[in-house]
């Protein structure tokens, strides 16, 4: 219970505590005057009966403000959670965005590595081609160090047969 319905409650029992301990005052018929016209009436019947309007007429009162209360508190939440669901769904496609972004940049070095993988490839197919010749180069200094000339065909396999044949 909240604390203004607790606060009610305890002042109406305390109305009716001070009533029922005063009935005879209360049930006493008075002549009552309410300016257009008077009755005979007892006053505290009436009083009470006051009272209790007024008391019925708050609680109707706080019902409709708590409804309302209860109300707005609803159409807030649901404004809430229709901002939640769509910050979840731009954060979803920052997420594929950004997905989206690193898959190219992968791909994109992916074909540098592919063109730096040839560029190397070929580069050492050059690099071995001038292996071989720098081989055949050393290849032609004897044990001293000293260049030895060779005519090309003398280094040919066909003219050698020609020169073994000819000695």
């Amino acid at each position: 219970m909240k604390l203004h319905t607790v606060i009610l409650l305890l002042v109406l029992f305390l109305v009716l505590l001070f009533a029922g301990i005063n009935w005879s005052l209360f049930a006493r018929q008075d002549s009552i005057n309410f300016i257009f016209f008077s009755i005979e009436a007892p006053l505290g019947g009436i009083m009470l009966g006051a009272v209790g309007v007024l008391s019925i007429i708050y609680l109707l009162f706080i019902g409709r403000l708590e409804v309302a209360s209860m109300l707005e508190m609803r159409k807030c939440n649901k404004a809430l959670e229709e901002a939640r669901e769509l910050a979840l769904s731009k954060e979803k496609s920052r997420i594929t965005e950004l997905q989206n972004a690193v898959a190219e940049q992968i791909g994109a070095f992916g074909k540098r590595f592919e063109s730096l993988e040839n560029k190397m490839k070929s580069m050492e197919d050059t690099f071995s081609g001038t292996e071989s010749k720098v081989d055949d180069i050393i290849k032609r200094f004897d044990e001293e160090g000293v260049f030895i000339v060779r005519n090309e065909s003398e280094e040919k396999p066909g003219n050698v047969d020609k020169k073994d044949n000819e000695t």
